[in-house]
């Protein structure tokens, strides 16, 4: 097990993010017919699904004389098996030009978002929350089938149970490095969180709000609620990377951007 990280160093906190964020992409490898590549130049993870989200590379580490090869073989493998894949480019990720050579290769780019940190003895006490939610741990079927219905509000319903039963064949459980948490005003399911426990810290994941109750500070109760667990826990830093829309409630908290990473997706259909 991974000594608890006790103070953030602005040299190595990069690091440590990257490898938290990928254990979290690689937990999808206990999925049934999942295939993980764990080798010296790449790390990525087939899941076995088409859903493009448990399909990514989430390192890289490849030489100037063969990166067009090695990535030529990772998309090679996913061409195979008919199935779209995200590559996320992180602070280890090289060479430091990755993403020119992604691009040649037919990827698009996705999205950016900074690697951010905080250091849960600076946690403020005096956050209340909002007056009707109540925040619960998911430790079934029908409270997970419920989180997803928040988390993938914009989506058609009739894709929800694909993603219910993935998550539910990865597994629930507080023996597991990953919990779910349901935020409920006045009863009505209303906002999400996730905690994910590894490389020595606690990060924050699926921070999500309906829109029709949002700028109430349900997103900031949720992230809150992830912290105290995570600092009950005995965990000492948390970290996050931060969607355009959840940057300012972080920063509000204290998390302070350390890196960044950069998302590319392959589509099977290119």
């Amino acid at each position: 097990m991974t000594d608890i990280v006790q103070a953030i160093d602005p040299a190595t906190i990069p690091a440590v993010i990257e490898a938290n964020m990928n254990a979290q992409f690689l937990s999808f490898a206990r999925l049934p017919g999942a295939v993980l590549h764990d080798g010296p130049k790449s790390v990525w993870v087939d899941a076995g699904h088409p859903i493009t989200y448990f399909n990514c590379v989430v390192h890289a580490n490849f030489g100037p004389d063969e990166v067009d090869a090695e990535i030529e073989a990772v998309v090679g493998h996913f061409r195979r098996r008919g199935q779209s894949f995200v590559w996320h480019v992180g602070p280890t990720s090289r060479p430091a030009d990755l993403d020119r050579f992604l691009l040649a290769h037919g990827l698009t780019h996705n999205e950016d978002e900074p690697g951010m940190a905080f250091e849960l003895d600076r946690l403020r006490e005096d956050a209340g929350v909002p007056p009707g939610l109540t925040i619960e741990t998911v430790r079934d079927r029908p409270s997970l089938e419920t989180w997803v219905d928040v988390w993938l509000f914009p989506v058609p319903k009739d894709a929800h149970p694909f993603f219910v039963d993935l998550l539910h064949q990865r597994g629930i459980g507080d023996d597991l490095p990953w919990r779910f948490y349901l935020g409920r005003l006045d009863g009505g399911p209303v906002a999400i969180s996730q905690i994910y426990l590894a490389e020595g810290v606690a990060a924050v994941h699926y921070v999500v709000t309906m829109p029709e109750v949002r700028r109430r500070g349900l997103g900031a109760a949720m992230t809150m609620h992830v912290l105290r667990e995570a600092r009950a826990m005995g965990y000492r830093v948390a970290v996050l990377t931060a969607s355009p829309d959840g940057i300012g409630i972080y920063r509000r908290i204290g998390f302070r951007e350390y890196c960044w990473f950069r998302r590319y997706e392959w589509d099977k259909a290119s």
